[in-house]
This record gives structure tokens, sequence and C-alpha cells, in this order.
């Protein structure tokens, strides 16, 4: 059941944070019901839980899924301005993905079962690390109303556009990795140098904005690393 939930975490992670970008999540915003894309987001998600389940007879239950992620996700768009919406609507699919999990009997092919589930835990925390971290750490500010001014750039890159993002993706990496080998010295190591040079910039309230951008990017790659580490006592 655990590998089969892990598979299910994965296909929704895919079409839900990879396959759709700011155009397409506005759309739905703006228009609810009658945005287009909000349908074709729901085909993919339908498309991918089927495919990541590995069996035919999965088809019902991938579409009770994406009939959920539909109303789900049309009531997010009419409840946009709501705190912390983002954080329920993902909510909102993972106890719907964790209960027909549950409740499906059916089992992977061979090709699947034999693969273990810590190296399918490890996908799911890498791809977790990647770009929905950036989109998690993005809405935790949001929420918490924390915005940095107009003056200093939101990617944390003036003369690189979306910098900060790959800076982020690549210290979540590092961290992962680092906390997987055990080398938890190498982390802090990241953390301090990376603060110290933030720090050093002399723009307090970007410097502020930053560590805290960094304090959630690490958090979030150790707490997957050490989730794995003692779920499967790497």
């Amino acid at each position: 059941m655990i590998r089969f939930l892990f598979l299910q975490i994965i296909a929704h992670t895919i079409s839900d944070f990879y396959l759709q970008n700011n155009k397409s999540c506005a759309d739905k915003a703006k228009n609810g019901f009658k945005s287009p894309t909000l349908y074709i987001h729901v085909l993919i998600t339908f498309v991918f839980s089927w495919i990541l389940s590995f069996s035919f007879n999965f088809w019902w239950v991938a579409l009770i899924i994406a009939a959920s992620h539909l109303l789900v996700d049309a009531m997010k768009c009419y409840a946009s301005k709501c705190k912390g919406i983002f954080f329920m609507d993902q909510l909102a699919h993972l106890i719907v993905i964790v209960a027909v999990c549950y409740l499906w009997n059916g089992d992977l092919p061979d090709c699947v079962s034999g693969v273990e589930e810590e190296y399918i835990a490890l996908l799911l925390g890498l791809l977790i690390c990647l770009k929905p971290s950036n989109i998690i750490i993005k809405e935790i500010f949001k929420a918490a109303s924390i915005k940095v001014n107009k003056g200093s750039d939101d990617d944390d890159a003036e003369d690189l556009p979306n910098a900060g993002k790959l800076i982020g993706v690549v210290e979540r990496l590092l961290s992962l990795v680092f906390v997987l080998l055990g080398q938890y010295e190498a982390v802090g190591f990241i953390i301090a140098a990376k603060s110290l040079l933030r720090f050093a910039e002399g723009d307090k309230a970007k410097s502020e904005y930053v560590l805290i951008g960094t304090l959630l990017s690490f958090s979030m790659a150790i707490f997957v690393g050490v989730a794995i580490k003692l779920f499967y006592g790497l």
C-alpha cells in the first residue's frame, strides 16, 4: 500500500507542480469552472494517476481522483483570497489520494512491486525538493504576509533571472544528499556560508527575507531526508 501511495503522490506532484505554470493557475483563479485550463489540468491529473497505478482497472479510481481534483481546484479558485488556501487545497488532494489508496485492493505488477520502496521514496523526495519546494516557500511567505521591498529583486538575483530559484534547488538537493549520507555538518556549513554572504550585502530587509527563505529551503530538504532515513532506517 505504501509503494502504491508513493506512486500516486508522485503522480500528483508531477501534474500539480511540474505541469502547471503561473499563466494556467492565473486563468483558473480568474475563470473558475469556465477556465479551459482547469479541465486540461484535470485530464492530466487523471492520465498520470492512471499511468502510475500500473493497472488498467485503476481507471475508475483515477477518475475519482480527477473529479475530486476538479471540485477542490474550482473551490480554491473562488476562495483564492483566503489565507492559506494553497495548503488547504494540497491537504484536500492528499486526503483523497490516501483514501483511494487505502480502499484500492489491486496489486502492482512484478516489474513495479519488485522495486524497493526506499527508491520510490527517494524519487518522491527529489521531486519535492525541486519545483514544489520553491512554490511552497513562496506560499508560506504569502500566508505570513512577508514581502521584500520593491527595490530588491524577488527572485533573489538582480543580474540573473530566476537565479534565486536555481540556488534554492541546488542547496536543497545538496542538503538532501548530505542528510541521507549522515553528513549533517556539511548542511550546517552551507547554511552558515550562505547566511554570512547574504548579510554581508548590507541590505537588511533583503537579507532577512533571503535568510527566512534559506531556512525554509533547508528545513524542507532536511525534513524530507530525515523522514526517509527514519522510515527506512537508511
